[in-house]
């Protein structure tokens, strides 16, 4: 027989080996020892349990091979290169555990051997048996994963991080494209392994559908955190206004903090109003992060009440909740669909111009902005004169937001300034508020050694558009940035359509 023959059949060889080893330990040294058929009598029932056991198995492993073979549409030699080696396997192992057990019923009735052999062979029989029942249930599972598609956990994880991957290189959803994907990854929610629910979780996080929404959502009762806090954030991504309830039922209960985080999000995103109460409370949350979230959402959902808890608790609050509620009485305040007086939050914002912490001031510079506020125009004057140029640039740029005509003036102060950012956003100020008085400036601007202020000057003078700007923009069409460039040729090309009007 060839090397390469005996590779092929080294599975048959191991065996043939292992039962002439169990064979010469069997049938070697029995001798005649006292008493041994008496004490034989009661063992003859273990190895032909075993027997019968195997057996058993074996006619329950074959069943589930035959419903594999019929369950199965690929082509009868695919099925049969795959299911070949389980099948040798389980097969030689019930095969040698039948045999080695009649081997031992074979000995016991001669009832010639030692009491320490007996025990030896009782302990090898209970043995056999456990390693064919390993063999015939783990086998039996990789074939059952055959039946209607089946996988066991670590098939369903390494498929599903798989599609993960598709997601992330192709801006095509894979899972949209995919009934099949998506209704697996719904499976994959019932099974045993969390890691294999939170994956399965995070996937269903890219698909949309009632039925996605209904799997996710029962999955904010699973007992690991990880499933429920990927459910949550998926839910905030695709949930409608169905998801906000049950999140608000399981964020009364949960104790785990990243849960809160997650499922505050979720809320904030699906702005749905019934959450402002629950967000509230979540304000006094022993966690930190927990707070400044309910904070940002409250800024999301807006409204009278979420105004209101945000400004009371404005100044009872760590430097970086204050910061987070700044921000979101300006997003709560700018909501003009809402029907909302901005006057409160305007007059909690003006006052933290004047806080010590230089952050806050700025803060408070930006969000004034977005309120759209008269006024808040004089408090943010006196701001272009702090003495952190971070709050002077906030100012200035809420001041164009603002469209304040009294600004040009210290914006105008500001073209001179050594710190670009705030020529920069001095000229972008300038050209939002659209006075001509600013166009002398404005033009000397685009010989600015910084590109980004030649860029925002063409854009301004653009806004304006004062004619005498054409000449001096055409000289900029040669910049040698090329952003430059094209600003100025849009600035020329809007200033021309102002003119053949």
């Amino acid at each position: 027989m060839k090397l390469t023959t005996l590779k092929t059949y080294k599975l048959e060889v191991f065996f043939l080996f292992a039962l002439v080893i169990l064979s010469f330990f069997t049938l070697s040294g029995n001798g005649n020892a006292d008493n041994s058929a008496a004490s034989s009598g009661g063992t003859f029932w273990l190895p032909s349990t075993v027997m019968q056991s195997v057996a058993a198995l074996y006619a329950v492993f074959i069943a589930i091979f035959i419903l594999s073979l019929q369950s199965n549409s690929d082509s009868t030699n695919s099925i049969a290169n795959r299911i070949k080696p389980p099948l040798k396997i389980v097969s030689y192992t019930a095969a040698g555990t039948i045999y080695f057990n009649g081997l031992i019923l074979i000995v016991f009735s001669f009832g010639s051997f030692s009491e320490a052999k007996m025990k030896v062979l009782l302990v090898s029989s209970l043995i056999s048996m456990v390693l064919s029942l390993i063999a015939v249930v783990y086998t039996s599972i990789n074939l059952l994963s055959n039946v209607s598609g089946l996988k066991t956990s670590s098939e369903k994880l390494a498929y599903i991080s798989d599609l993960l991957r598709g997601q992330e290189g192709n801006p095509v959803n894979p899972l949209k494209q995919n009934e099949k994907d998506t209704q697996f990854c719904i499976k994959a929610l019932d099974d045993e392994n969390p890691e294999v629910r939170a994956i399965a979780a995070e996937a269903l996080g890219q698909a949309r559908g009632p039925e996605v929404e209904k799997a996710l959502l029962e999955l904010l009762e699973d007992k690991n955190s990880r499933v429920r806090i990927t459910a949550a954030r998926n839910l905030g991504r695709i949930g409608t206004e169905n998801a906000a309830e049950p999140l608000i039922k399981r964020l009364a209960v949960d104790k785990e903090p990243v849960f809160r985080v997650c499922a505050i999000e979720s809320l904030g995103n699906l702005k749905d109003k019934r959450a402002i109460e629950p967000l509230i409370k979540n304000l006094d949350d022993k966690v930190p992060e927990v707070r400044l979230v309910a904070a940002r959402s409250l800024g999301i959902l807006g409204g009278d009440k979420a105004e209101e808890a945000l400004i009371a608790k404005l100044n009872k609050s760590s430097p970086e909740l204050q910061k987070q509620i700044i921000l979101s009485l300006g997003n709560s305040g700018s909501k003009k669909t809402a029907g909302l007086d901005s006057k409160k939050a305007a007059g909690a914002l003006i006052r933290k111009l004047r806080d010590k912490d230089p952050e806050l001031r700025k803060c408070a510079a930006e969000s004034l902005g977005k309120l759209e506020n008269p006024e808040s125009v004089d408090p943010l004057l006196e701001c272009l004169d702090d003495t952190n140029p971070e709050v002077r640039n906030a100012a200035a740029y809420s001041l164009g937001t603002l469209r304040a005509e009294k600004a040009t003036d210290s914006l105008l102060g500001m073209l001179t300034e050594e710190d670009s950012e705030l020529r920069i956003t001095a000229v972008y100020a300038l050209g939002n508020i659209g006075s001509r008085r600013a166009v002398d400036a404005l033009l000397k601007t685009l010989d600015d050694s910084n590109p980004w202020v030649r860029r925002y000057a063409a854009d301004a003078l653009a806004k304006i558009g004062d004619q005498k700007a054409t000449a001096p923009l055409v000289k900029n069409l040669n910049d040698p940035d090329p952003e430059v460039r094209w600003a100025t040729a849009e600035a020329l090309r809007l200033l021309d359509k102002q003119n053949s009007r």
